[in-house]
This record gives structure tokens, sequence and C-alpha cells, in this order.
């Protein structure tokens, strides 16, 4: 029979309005280092904040759809607006075309991939322009298609937004956009989606997936569907978080999922707490390959999210504000401020790989060997557990001198992240798979 892949989306808008009038008015591995560094600590702290506000769900997201969107949304601000944004983002560039710059890298290397697609959308108001610069940054470097449409016929908008949406995400993200979200004093929409279907290098044998208690905490359990698998993968034990970890590459790729399980079935919470001040691109380098057997449960999780008191908690709440600088964007004089950002995203991972998508929307109204033989170790995932979808980016720095050479960094971009508290999607309903000779025997082969 057949799999479908899972899938992995993600979805982000801002939502701008007008306010009333007032009258207040090139890449080097450095700035590479730099940019994935601030990528992964914003997403650390979104991660903190949405794990905070939303202790009993499953949490998944797009780190780098929501950046994208704050960047484009970036693009047009000036003043006490952009200097915020700068420094509760970590953008480190020069000016807008450098911060440009290092999303036209990662969005050009996916442009015609059949297995990660980003599409950036801005929807402005009718008979409403963008100014130059403004509209040249975003259709050159984000490659944001910009279209006029009557926010008025608030119905009529949010379908053609919606519809956008779900065409950009495999249909797995829907609804993104309320029409009571949108009225005639809307003026601009930004809109980020993510689809993202892998196969694994390493598919999990479907004849291995059998029925398997996972706890909740540490006695209460539920069953799920758990895949197995003996592999050589990328493995690292982790005193300082107490916890291991596991990194499960995708087919034709530079991408991968990293898994963080906690040693203790209750320690979710408190991996999520030390992950804070834990740089993934130090852990990632502290592992190795080796031999490992695991058990992995097939999951489904959706999650969706207003964004505006997390980004107001990290020190974005200026561009909500009647004070909010997007002075940049339009060629109206009226001030804009951040009305909404809305945040969907939805995961699949099966035996065959993962399936994903995110979008997030900007509502802007008048103002990431060993060599011999060991013992395999085990990675047994039935307890709550942290996982990340990263991209692999190599950054190149050229030679200041003739008797030096090129020199070579690697860097991860986190495109999703969550936490699996309850396995989802997959939960076994009474029937367990019997196990037989052929299939006993042919799981432990699997194994050696």
């Amino acid at each position: 029979m057949a799999v479908n892949l899972p899938a992995i989306l993600s979805i982000l808008a801002f939502i701008l309005i007008s306010l009333p009038f007032s009258t207040q008015g090139p890449h080097n591995n450095m700035a590479t280092v730099e940019f994935s560094n601030s990528l992964e600590t914003f997403g650390v702290k979104l991660f903190s904040e949405l794990a905070k506000t939303n202790p009993q769900k499953n949490i998944v997201f797009s780190p780098f759809s929501i950046q994208t969107c704050v960047a484009m949304a970036r693009m047009g601000a000036a003043g006490d607006t952009a200097a915020e944004m700068d420094k509760s983002v970590g953008f480190t560039a020069a000016n807008e075309e450098a911060l440009a710059d290092n999303y036209h890298s990662i969005l050009a290397a996916y442009q015609d991939s059949n297995i990660l697609k980003i599409a950036n959308k801005i929807y402005i108001m009718k008979n409403y322009e963008t100014k130059y610069k403004f509209n040249e940054l975003l259709t050159k470097k984000f490659f944001s298609g910009a279209e006029n449409i009557d926010f008025g016929e608030s119905q009529k908008a949010a379908n053609t937004i919606n519809g956008w949406v779900e065409s950009k995400t495999n249909n797995l993200i829907k609804d993104l956009v309320s029409s009571d979200s949108l009225n005639s004093d809307t003026r601009l929409v930004l809109l980020n989606a993510i689809h993202f279907k892998g196969e694994w290098v390493h598919p999990f044998p479907e004849h291995g997936t059998r029925e398997k208690d996972f706890y909740l905490d540490e006695t209460n359990t539920v069953k799920v569907r758990m895949m197995h698998i003996s592999e050589n993968f990328r493995y690292g034990e982790f005193p300082e978080l107490d916890a291991t970890a596991l990194e499960m590459p995708y087919k034709n790729s530079d991408l991968s999922m990293l898994v963080i399980l906690p040693n203790s079935r209750t320690g979710l919470a408190a991996l999520e707490e030390k992950l804070k001040t834990t740089s993934l691109h130090d852990l990632t380098s502290k592992m190795y390959s080796t031999k490992v057997i695991v058990d992995m449960p097939k999951f489904k999780a959706e999650f969706s999210a207003e964004l505006k008191d997390v980004l107001t908690n990290l020190g974005m709440g200026h561009m909500f504000s009647s004070n909010a600088d997007f002075s940049k964007m339009l060629k109206s004089p009226e001030p804009l401020q951040v009305s909404k950002v809305i945040h969907k995203a939805f995961i699949e991972v099966n035996e065959k790989g993962t399936e994903a998508a995110a979008a997030t929307g900007m509502l802007m109204r008048k103002k990431r060997a060993l060599g011999y033989k060991i013992e395999p170790k085990q990675f047994i995932v039935d307890r709550p557990f942290v996982y990340l979808i990263n991209y692999l980016a190599i950054a190149t720095t050229a030679p200041s001198s003739e008797s030096e050479s090129s020199s070579n960094t690697t860097t991860s971009i986190t495109l999703f992240m969550g936490s699996e508290r309850i396995a989802m999607g997959e939960v076994a309903m009474g029937e367990s798979t019997p196990t037989t000779p052929d299939s006993s025997t042919k799981r432990l082969s699997d194994e050696l």
C-alpha cells in the first residue's frame, strides 16, 4: 500500500492598517554566520514564548517564515521602528539591501526545488502604490509579487488571500486570514508561505511499525504507531541538557530533522528552558555518525497563533503602536501600523519522510565518525521531545591575500521547529499489529 509522504507547512501574514494622520512625521562568511546566528537566536526565543503560552499543546512553527515576513516589513520601516526590529530579531546588516541579500541567497537556492517551496506575496489596497525602493527590494530579493485588492470587500479579499496561501502550501494551510481582520483601513498584507515534502535518506520499513506506549508523564501513556529502524545516523549525548539528539537527513537536499530527546519522561519543560542558552550549531557540531536503533512515533501536528503579544514580548511592540514608522512602504503619506501577525503551521511525519507547511501573514493598516564497529545506540522516542528541520548552508570566505586560501564555514538555518507533547494523528485505535515469526526475524535483521 502506498504511503503518503508527510508534510510541513508554514504561513505568516502581516496585516498593516492606516493610522490617523499626525504631525509626526555582498555576502561574506562573517555576514552569513551572523545571519544564521540571528535566525537561531530568534527561533529559540520564539519557541520559548510559544511554549510558555501553550503549555498543553503540540507546537510546530516556522522561525524562518516568521522572520522572513518581519524582514519584508523591515524593508519599509524607518526610525525607532526599524531600530527596534533590528535589535529584537538580530538583524546586523548595514542596510536594507544587505539584509535583503541574506534572504535572497536562501530563496534563490530553493526557487526551483521540488522539495522545499518558499513563496512571498504582497497585497496592496486598490488605488495605492508602494514606493519604488520597497517594491524593488521585495520583488528582486524576496521574489514577492505585488497585487492590488479591495480590502473593503473583506470576504472577497480574504478568499483571495487564503486561496493564494492554499495554492502555495499544497492545501494544508486554510483560512489564514479571516474576513473580520480586513476592512477599508487595511493597506497592506505581507505573506510568506513554506511547503516542505521530503523523503528520508533512510526510510523506516513499514513492516517495523508497531503499536507502542508514548509516555505523557511518568505513568500516563497513550498508544501510538511507533516506527522502527536501525541505521547509521548522526547522534550525540548531552549531559548539560540531560538529553540525547539524533539527526535524520532527507534525500536530495541539504535538509535534515534534528530530534532532541530528554532523558526523563517529564524532562521536556527543563529541556525547553535550557535550549534558550544553547547554541544549536555547537550542539550539532559535537554529534557523530554511528549505528542507532531508532523508535520514532508517526505523528501529525497543527498549530496556529496570533503573534502580536509574542513579538511585543520579544521587543517589537513599537510596530503595533500609533508611533510605528513604516514611511518607506507607500507613496501615500498615511502613517501605517501592524494590526496582526498570524502564523499557521502543519507537520506530518511517517515512514517515508516528512511533509510540512507554514504560513505567516502580517496585516498593516492606517498606522539548523566513528569508523570501527561499536554497539548500536538506542534512541527511543517514547516521551515528549523537541524537533527541528534545518537547512545546511556553507559560507565561503575569499582569501585576504595571495598566500591564503578560501575557507568554508557550515551554518544551519531552522526552517521548522516544534515540540510533541502528545503524539497525535497516528494514535492506535485499539488494534495492534500481530508479531509473526517472519516479521520478527525481519525486524531483528534490520538491527544487525
